[in-house]
């Protein structure tokens, strides 16, 4: 049942009012399978609310300290995926909302609010099967008196098709934001690959940043990235057995040092591993190995990895086997009271559920209930977090963590992406900035006090890319270009110097 094989115009804030975000977005609304609702407020008493949704798979939702403000997932009829639906905060969908593009995978969809715009929030989508490619949907969730209206629709960023992994991760400078994923060969024979998408959205729109080859080579289409806590590290887990970490950079985009755990099998056994999560200390890992098809026999298993271990393969212990093959396991979520989350579905019932059939393995979510524990330590309680009278399947919340901040002290502390960035010196002007269309960063300054001078670009690392020797013209005035081919992604110093004056500024080529 579980397995099936821009760039924003400008004129779009002109239109709907462009206001710099002051919304506090939280991570303490979930909504997920069968009308559950969970907020997470007082982590020491959750309380219920029900939603909208019936789905099995993909949920996403997105708050602040008022509530839930928009939700969406895919629901499902019997054998047939139905489509996506997006609602508002008052528990009604959103108009035009229907027909976004779904295809009721389980990490196919992210809510991602506007960094220049506190009316706007992206949907984005991404297409396993049927629509290749990542898609976004802009919703202005205010209008109406807060009853939503869609502006764009289905909005194709590319068409590769994707891995079932799509995930968001704060920007350094704790306003922006990038979104991955991994593609996949549907074709067959299948070609294997490690190839990852990155996209950086910011106040000015979303942009494709760059495709990273890295990693071990397979070719799953299900499975998940999974981010830990502070955005620096991330995982995959496929069905065919993968198992690697990678270094994510939150100031450049750069997705580095892979280190695989366990390899992609081009055969079977197949471990059939589903979901995975860290722990808060990031010093485990939990994955799902689900059991393939209802087989008798196969049981779905729950792992933990040792992180901190020399040899993270051999540091791999069997936390529990769930009773029986009824059970379905499905995603982990690390949520806000710091404990593990897993779910299950009932899968001796057909899917959707009788509006009757209340079970322990649907009513009820399994907790790990110290997850940096090691071993057993750690506490699992399977079928131990009643769900108020709701019904879970397999999906989680696939929510990224609204509320990571800024890298303080990082490169990106002061970067502002896409905008003007002004470093005076007394009464000196100084701007920097990017120019994606034409590859260039723009220098303009003004009020100098040298006559000539030296235009510097400095990798993060102090190293000098490129130098030149400049003029200053009358009245202390400098305009002046760098051309950025062949010149990697990153960020950057410009730096102007003079007789007189030194001022600088940092960028990001994207």
């Amino acid at each position: 049942m579980r397995y099936r094989f821009i760039y924003l115009i400008l004129s779009v804030f002109n239109l709907f009012g462009c206001s710099e975000i002051n919304a506090q977005f939280n991570n303490n609304y979930w909504v997920f399978g069968d009308s559950v609702g969970i907020d997470w407020s007082n982590t020491a008493n959750p309380l219920f609310f029900n939603s909208q949704l019936k789905g099995r798979g993909t949920a996403v939702s997105l708050a602040d300290s008022s509530g839930v403000l928009v939700y969406s997932g895919t629901g499902q009829k019997p054998n047939v995926i139905d489509r996506t639906r997006t609602f508002n905060r008052y528990h009604l969908e959103i108009p035009n909302s229907d027909s976004i593009n779904g295809e009721g995978w389980y990490h196919e969809m992210l809510l991602i609010p506007h960094p220049g715009n506190d009316s706007l929030i992206y949907l984005f989508s991404i297409g396993v099967n049927t629509w290749h490619g990542l898609f976004f949907t802009l919703i202005n969730y205010k209008a109406n008196n807060d009853s939503g209206i869609v502006i764009q629709k289905n909005i194709q960023l590319q068409n590769a098709p994707a891995f079932d992994g799509l995930t968001a991760v704060r920007h350094g400078n704790g306003r922006d934001w990038w979104l991955m994923f991994k593609d996949f060969d549907p074709t067959f024979p299948y070609t294997l690959n490690n190839n990852f998408f990155v996209y950086l959205l910011d106040s000015s729109g979303v942009h494709f940043f760059q495709q990273q080859s890295t990693g071990s080579l397979n070719n799953d289409n299900l499975g998940q990235l999974s981010v830990n806590v502070d955005g620096s590290l991330f995982a995959i887990v496929t069905l065919g057995g993968l198992i690697e970490l990678y270094n994510f950079d939150r100031c450049s985009g750069i997705i580095s040092s892979s280190n695989n755990v366990e390899p992609f099998r081009s055969m079977n056994p197949y471990p059939y591993y589903f979901s995975a999560a860290f722990s808060p200390d990031d010093s485990k890992l939990y994955v799902v190995s689900a059991a393939y098809l209802n087989q008798p026999g196969q049981y779905d298993t729950l792992f933990q990895f040792d992180l901190a271990a020399l040899d993270i393969f051999a540091s791999k212990q069997v936390i529990a086997v769930l009773p029986s093959y009824e059970s379905g396991a499905g995603n982990l979520k690390l949520a806000p009271d710091n404990k593990i989350y897993l779910t299950s579905t009932d899968e001796i019932a057909s899917l959707p559920y009788p509006d009757t059939l209340f079970t322990t393995i649907n009513s009820y979510l399994s907790v790990i209930n110290q997850p940096d524990s090691l071993g057993l330590a750690c506490d699992f309680q399977p079928f131990s977090f009643y769900l108020g009278g709701a019904r879970t399947y397999y999906g989680l919340p696939n929510n990224p963590d609204y509320e990571l901040g800024a890298w303080v002290g990082s490169p990106c502390d002061t970067l502002t992406v896409g905008l003007t960035e002004n470093n005076q010196k007394e009464d000196v002007f100084f701007q920097a900035w990017y120019n994606h269309e034409w590859n260039m960063i723009h220098v303009n300054a003004s009020k100098l006090k040298g006559k000539s001078g030296v235009l510097r670009l400095f990798d993060v690392e102090g190293r000098v890319v490129v130098e030149r020797k400049v003029e200053v013209i009358a009245g202390g005035y400098f305009t002046g270009e760098i051309a950025m081919n062949g010149i990697a992604a990153g960020v950057y110093i410009v730096s102007l110097t003079t007789e007189k004056d030194k001022v600088q500024g940092k960028i990001m080529k994207f």
